[in-house]
């Protein structure tokens, strides 16, 4: 059976509830005593989820004539409306995608720009992000010019100067992040307030926001989103969106669908032929999933544990914090940390082999630190084991 998808949780549920949340984490399979910190790299999809997959593919296998159109009629008539509807976006403005690195694709070649058109990106740009535009640079003689961002981050008002202050005549679209892979948080609607006041065109890579934050796309009026919805959203690997606003489509290029075709709104901009139909129909349990509980519940659930981890990691000699305290520029997910004098990003893998807890390493920027995201499955314990194991390899340098 399809997942009917329940309306939002409006209920304000404890982020420290021990009971509620103990029962949300019964939902998840992971090994025993594993501890997963790294949601940010990939998510880990619930249950129900891994079961409707399995369901899907069972009836795809028993009857695949009928199993299509069950999912076509799914995916048109509830998924991508509850979609939309989560994100503050009309439906039409929803293109369902792979991941956050396919809808960049769509962005980069999409646009109308020509040789010397510029790009403005931020130095804090994920690779994969930044390889699309590269390609169109070899291909096309567009230009790329990052911003430098410092790490850690100053401020907003920083953010937002060095970004303005790089801004000229040749620059058609700001491109940037709404959370960094390193989890700082840029201040999005500013940036597309500047954006639109400097006549430019603002595209986000929203890979590392959706499912933690409670992303409004109406109201950050951004001309083009994307995401993996199998980060921080936990759904099925291979899932994601691309947002091409109503007042943006006219003149934003579809790849797959000329004017003949006659293909309405976002729909146009979707990578034709056949598709993991079950994977994609999957979606609407992880929607669901998360709607039961509410994304302003899951919102507090992971500040509470930043917030937690971050006071436990000061106490842990020659650390030093690189997220920042303060709410208004650091992900509630994401927390990354270097050591003075210690290459840190050595640390993955004796974590996971050692003590089983997956992390990642934070090896850019002139860091060589490591990347904890807690998620609201995520338990006080479980970071404790983890500050005890950071201690534990501080100490074997000494």
């Amino acid at each position: 059976m399809l997942t009917s998808i329940s309306e939002p949780q409006t209920r304000r549920i404890d982020p420290g509830d021990l009971a509620y949340w103990s029962r949300v984490r019964s939902q998840f399979i992971l090994e025993p005593d594993h501890a997963y910190l790294n949601n940010a790299a990939l998510g880990m999809p619930p249950r129900p989820v891994r079961d409707a997959v399995a369901e899907g593919f069972r009836l795809m296998s028993e009857n695949p004539s009928r199993a299509k159109r069950v999912f076509h009629d799914y995916i048109e008539g509830e998924l991508r409306p509850a979609m939309a509807g989560f994100l503050r976006a009309e439906t039409g403005e929803i293109a369902l995608a792979r991941n956050a690195t396919e809808g960049l694709y769509h962005i980069v070649n999409g646009l109308d720009l020509a040789r010397g058109d510029r790009i403005l990106m931020t130095t804090q740009e994920h690779p994969s992000a930044v390889r699309p535009w590269k390609v169109r640079a070899e291909r096309d003689g567009i230009d790329i010019r990052e911003v430098h961002i410092p790490s850690p981050l100053v401020g907003e008002d920083d953010i937002v100067e060095r970004i303005s202050a790089a801004i000229d005549g040749r620059t058609k679209v700001l491109f940037f992040c709404h959370v960094t892979r390193g989890g700082y948080l840029y201040p999005v609607k500013r940036l597309c307030a500047l954006a639109r006041e400097r006549g430019l065109i603002s595209a986000i890579d929203g890979a590392q926001a959706v499912g933690m934050l409670d992303v409004d796309l109406g109201d950050m009026e951004c001309d083009l989103y994307t995401n993996s919805l199998h980060k921080w959203f936990l759904g099925p690997a291979g899932t994601g969106f691309l947002y091409v606003s109503r007042a943006m489509q006219p003149s934003f290029s579809s790849l797959y669908a000329s004017a003949a075709d006659r293909v309405e709104d976002a729909l146009r901009y979707e990578v034709q032929g056949t598709y993991d139909l079950p994977v994609r129909a999957a979606l609407g349990t992880a929607l669901d999933f998360l709607n039961r509980i509410g994304i302003v519940n899951i919102e507090r659930r992971l500040r509470m544990l930043s917030d937690y981890l971050r006071r436990a990691l000061l106490d842990i000699p020659r650390l030093r914090l690189l997220t920042d305290r303060s709410h208004a520029i650091s992900s509630p997910g994401s927390t990354i940390f270097e050591f003075d004098g210690i290459n840190a990003a050595r640390w993955r893998s004796p974590m996971e082999e050692e003590a089983n807890l997956h992390v990642d390493d934070h090896d850019r920027d002139g860091h060589h630190g490591i990347r904890i995201s807690t998620h609201y499955y995520n338990t006080t314990e479980e970071i404790d084991r983890c500050v005890d194991k950071l201690r534990d390899l501080s100490r074997r340098e000494e």
